[in-house]
């Protein structure tokens, strides 16, 4: 008995020394494969969902836990996520959702296409695939949507998780004086050239303009003031003392709470994953443990 015990521990020792070395090997390609590499395919499966005169693209990461849908943020597609998702739970059940005209969603966006259209996408996704509850996060205009679709339906959600996702644009003017890349170095400046260059090959730029002043045309302060959801707010202080709520438009409530990250800009998720990470998995433990 006492042998088998031993054997036992030897096996859950190496059990998890092999999941932690698979880990650090993920972060380490995660952190070597630049943004437009190839898209996330070892472990992952593409689902397309019909739409009205095309597809919405979902790329899956199968759990057993929670399920955290995650959504780009304004001419991004799913590998934005590519140095997010090594330090988020391994067990989460991980939908990265691509929206309109990227990736591999079509067709590009109609000038009459909102962000309540995003977020009605969402759910979309969240149907095809059997999905009733789950939390949603999204990066800038992914962050914008994901508060779009706990005002739309509530009930559905776990709870919101915004990268800098603005509660209106006056938000990004009056935190920041719409600052969006200042602590970015030289070589993360010239990856994100690159990476749009190779997301929007395809784009006009006249496609390119009306897509960027979506999030203009969207308010989603009433949503922040009344809304059941708890929120998580994550952004970057750009190496200044940190925007009050009234800046950020984001209202005094419990329900919402505010993280800074010291010295990172408005790519949070590029510029310090692993801290973001963190934030996002106590953030969701905390709420399945209610």
């Amino acid at each position: 008995m006492a042998c088998q015990q031993r054997l036992q521990s030897s096996a859950d020792y190496l059990l998890m020394a092999f999941i932690i070395l698979l880990s650090m090997i993920a972060n380490a390609v995660a952190e070597e494969t630049p943004l437009y590499g190839p898209r996330l395919s070892e472990g992952y499966v593409e689902h397309l969902i019909p739409i009205e005169g095309g597809e919405l693209c979902c790329v899956q990461r199968r759990g057993r836990g929670p399920t955290l849908m995650l959504i780009p943020g304004t001419f991004s597609d799913s590998r934005v996520f590519r140095k997010l998702i090594p330090h988020l739970d391994p067990h989460l059940n991980l939908l990265l959702l691509e929206n309109r005209g990227l990736g591999k969603s079509h067709p590009k966006p109609t000038p009459d296409v909102t962000i309540e259209t995003l977020g009605q996408d969402a759910l979309k996704v969240a149907d095809h695939l059997k999905i009733d509850k789950f939390f949603v996060s999204g990066h800038s205009l992914g962050g914008m949507i994901s508060i779009e679709v706990a005002g739309a339906a509530p009930e559905r959600l776990l709870g919101v998780l915004s990268l800098e996702g603005w509660t209106n644009w006056q938000a990004a003017r009056d935190a920041f004086d719409f600052d969006m890349k200042s602590t970015l170095s030289p070589s993360e400046l010239e990856e994100s050239r690159l990476y749009r260059e190779d997301t929007l090959a395809d784009w006009t730029k006249e496609e390119e303009k009306a897509f960027a002043q979506l999030w203009r045309r969207w308010d989603g302060s009433l949503i922040l003031k009344s809304t059941k959801v708890s929120v998580l707010e994550i952004y970057g202080t750009r190496n200044r003392p940190p925007a009050t709520r009234q800046q950020l438009h984001i209202p005094e409530r419990d329900i919402i709470e505010l993280v800074w990250i010291e010295g990172a800009a408005h790519k949070v998720h590029l510029e310090e994953p692993k801290q973001v990470g963190e934030l996002m998995n106590r953030f969701i433990r905390t709420k399945m443990e209610k």
